[in-house]
């Protein structure tokens, strides 16, 4: 048997390394995001721009808005291809309670975590709790707060902050405050 000349066998090793590198890099990525990222959760708008961080790969999305009459809560799920992924709530409180007191019995955030300067948001990597300012939730001696959580991971504590100070500001404007202030 003759053997091959020297720079066909190079070329070739290159071409299996070239294509090992490839396949590897293919397998690694990270599945494709098929849905459009919405703008809306459950009546609050959002920017696609501090959704989409937080929100995994998948192919379908869905929004599940939940506010019985009379809690005090109007709270907004979304499914990615059928699994629960991400949680945003809007809820009535007492007046007088601080972002680490929401901060507490919240999933995903506690009250140890990052609070911003002016002490209205606590964040995570995975959670987040802000205050909304209601005129009428002051006026009745309550506040509102906004939540949100993520079972993404790779979200980041700023990314979260983004978030919940975009979400809590949206509440505001959007009538959040009177649904849970019935």
């Amino acid at each position: 048997m003759r053997t091959p000349p020297r720079h066909l066998v190079r070329l070739l090793g290159a071409g299996v390394g070239a294509g090992a590198v490839l396949a590897l890099t293919v397998s690694c990525a990270s599945p494709a995001r098929e849905y459009a990222v919405p703008t809306d959760l459950c009546g609050v708008g959002v920017p696609a721009s501090v959704l989409e961080p937080v929100l995994p790969p998948g192919k379908e999305i869905s929004a599940h808005p939940t506010d019985p009459e009379g809690t005090g809560i109007a709270r907004c799920r979304l499914h990615v291809d059928g699994e629960s992924v991400f949680s945003a709530s809007i809820e009535r409180w007492e007046e007088g309670t601080s972002a680490r007191d929401v901060a507490g019995p919240a999933q995903s955030v506690g009250p140890g975590d990052t609070q911003s300067a002016d002490a209205r948001f606590v964040y995570s990597a995975t959670g987040a709790v802000g205050r909304v300012d209601c005129r009428a939730a002051d006026d009745a001696g309550r506040s509102v707060w906004a939540t949100v959580r993520t079972t993404r991971d790779g979200t980041t504590a700023e990314q979260m902050k983004n978030l919940i100070t975009a979400y809590a500001d949206s509440a505001a404007a959007s009538g959040g405050c009177g649904k849970v202030l019935k």
